[in-house]
């Protein structure tokens, strides 16, 4: 079992810290990628890493080495704080480039036409958390893992955190998400 964090939360946080200590716990050490201190450029949508490099993006970032990991993990977690309903920018630019483990080529599924997984079918656990307590915006928040997992067609899980929510709650939730999919 191997697991890729994709930390997207601002500065040092308890979540995140809550969340690599309940990953180790099961024996598991994770590869914890913080987003606010790597270089991750927007997706141009020019098309190249389909045609022109398969599978590789032209624009040189560190999402290369992240997207070598999630190749080899079995569990892809993107932690962010929910931002209208959605990732924080720097899951964002990360989440867009995740099309680079698809092929180039269509299949339909679902009643929905999706690039087939290159690297095989891994688990995605969303988890965003949030100060407020609107419940469109989990739900949004939740849709958009559920989408993002259709499009590279991996198995998914979504939950939501409070920032209200004290460490052993939080690590209580997560545990529980964990034993699900792993």
């Amino acid at each position: 079992m191997s697991i890729v964090i994709l930390d997207a939360m601002e500065s040092e946080n308890y979540i995140s810290e809550a969340l690599v200590e309940t990953i180790r716990d099961r024996g598991i050490e994770p590869l914890h990628f913080k987003l606010e201190n790597m270089e991750i450029l927007q997706c141009r949508s020019c098309g190249a890493c389909s045609f022109k490099s398969p599978g590789k993006c032209i624009v040189k970032d560190d999402m290369h080495d992240i997207l070598r990991e999630i190749a080899k993990c079995s569990v892809l977690i993107m932690l962010t704080p929910i931002r209208f309903g959605g990732y924080s920018s720097n899951l964002k630019k990360a989440a867009d480039k995740l099309m680079h483990l698809c092929l180039p080529t269509y299949t339909v599924k679902y009643g929905h036409l999706l690039h087939p997984a290159r690297y095989g079918t891994k688990f995605m656990l969303g988890i965003g958390v949030y100060a407020g307590n609107s419940k469109d915006e989990e739900s949004s928040y939740k849709r958009l893992v559920e989408n993002n997992a259709l499009n590279v067609q991996y198995k998914h899980k979504a939950i939501v955190l409070k920032q209200s929510e004290d460490i052993a709650e939080v690590k209580e939730k997560v545990a529980c998400t964990l034993r699900e999919v792993c």
